[in-house]
């Protein structure tokens, strides 16, 4: 079998099956805890949580698959969820999915998604699985309820829950300590099912980060089958009954699923799967054995109206020595510019171009499906993360980013631009558990 050349030295990737969801992401005890969605199969099948650590978002230990779907709760698969540190407590909370055998569509019938919790101390005795929400005790709700995440605000918890109704519109289910609290729509129509709720406090703001699914191509900013963005929720989650103003996060072709926490310097950091669930595109790592990354960490605010995103301190660190010359082959590199002009990369068949105010991204053969696309931007400065397989583009300090896969034949590299800086990057230590 021929070399791979799309092995990452950045992301977060699986040696063999599949990744999806990043989960239960958390700073503890003087470590990271990383999960993500994880299946022994290639293109996916029954889900567990994959387990990392690390102390510096660099250097990290695979401690290999974590949770399984092992109660009746969960029996069909582990889902999405997430971590909360609740005093000397480490809580998950997490979707366990049950499918009964019979003529079931899945949907409205024949399917438990059920909220569980446990915890820990230490991060290394865990408590049994207690669930804590039924399927059947969701309030007029289909059986796609999934992906909880904790909100704390001033002494009350609040579970927050994605869900479909039993109308088939998406939906945000909230409870408080516990007790159902309501149900919150959109002004407009954001397809039938939300996934992936995040909400959290940054800068001031209540920002409610979530994945709708079925309004591809129902507004012009909407390119992916299923796409991720955010609304600031400025009446507070509790006067909250309406998703008003919700924007598109990340423009790429892969973008998904996010999830946010609280890194050891006190800044809000963001995760997102790399890929997008029922795409036409593909990914030939499938024929190595592992297909899909995690995102590199992020740093999330909100600025001037906007929330922003710019590469975590672990990212920069492992920034080093000067590319010299304007061709070269190198696999994961760094490219910034801040004067505001115009720019080309070509890597074997992508192109990525901006000129009189256009960003062009032309991925051609090397996207494998993955359609070329253009916006119109006013950039003053940019920087870009290469990686073997990989692009994540950050434009006018994080207003603007565009994350994509990307397949091509090699890595010679030509820069067609003036008053550049481009960089190598170092790799990512991952190790054995010992």
């Amino acid at each position: 079998m021929q070399n791979n050349i799309w092995k990452q030295s950045l992301h977060l990737e699986p040696t063999n099956g599949w990744l999806n969801d990043p989960n239960g992401l958390v700073y503890f005890g003087g470590k990271y805890h990383i999960f993500y969605q994880y299946s022994y199969e290639v293109n996916g099948g029954k889900k567990y949580w994959y387990y990392v650590t690390s102390e510096d978002l660099i250097n990290y230990t695979d401690k290999g698959v974590f949770l399984k779907p092992d109660t009746e709760f969960d029996s069909s698969g582990a889902y999405s969820g997430s971590a909360n540190i609740e005093g000397d407590t480490l809580a998950f909370y997490y979707t366990g999915n049950v499918k009964y055998k019979g003529d079931y569509d899945y949907v409205h019938n024949g399917r438990g998604h059920n909220t569980i919790r446990f915890t820990t101390k230490d991060g290394v005795n865990f408590t049994e699985k207690v669930c804590i929400l039924r399927t059947e005790e969701y309030p007029n709700m289909s059986n796609h309820v999934r992906d909880p995440k904790i909100f704390e605000k001033n002494g009350d918890r609040y579970l927050v829950l994605g869900a479909r109704d039993s109308n088939d519109y998406g939906c945000l289910l909230l409870y408080k300590n516990m007790e159902y609290y309501k149900t919150v729509y959109s002004q407009k129509n954001l397809g039938y099912m939300w996934e992936c709720p995040d909400y959290f406090e940054v800068d001031g703001k209540e920002l409610f980060l979530f994945s709708p699914q079925g309004i591809a191509n129902m507004y012009p900013e909407n390119k992916n089958v299923y796409q991720l963005g955010y609304a600031v929720i400025e009446e507070g989650i509790e006067e909250l009954e309406t998703i008003r103003d919700f924007k598109i996060l990340d423009y790429g072709h892969d973008f998904y699923a996010s999830q946010t926490f609280i890194d050891k310097d006190g800044d809000r950091v963001m995760y997102a799967w790399m890929y997008v669930p029922d795409s036409s595109y593909t990914n030939p790592t499938s024929k190595f054995g592992y297909q899909n990354c995690l995102t590199v960490p992020r740093v999330i605010n909100y600025k001037n109206g906007k929330l922003v995103q710019t590469l975590h301190s672990s990212v920069r660190s492992l920034l080093s020595e000067k590319i010299t010359g304007n061709k070269f082959d190198i696999d994961s590199w760094y490219f910034k510019k801040v004067d505001g002009e115009s720019f080309t990369i070509n890597i074997d068949k992508t192109i990525i171009k901006y000129d009189n105010d256009k960003l062009s991204i032309l991925l051609n053969e090397n996207g494998y499906g993955r359609d070329n696309r253009e916006f119109n931007l006013n950039i003053k400065n940019v920087e870009i993360v290469f990686d073997n397989s990989s692009f994540e583009i950050f434009v006018n300090d994080g207003e603007f980013t565009f994350s994509s896969r990307y397949y091509p034949e090699n890595h010679a590299t030509e820069i067609n631009a003036n008053n550049y800086e481009a960089l190598k990057f170092e790799a990512i230590k991952i190790r054995g558990e010992k």
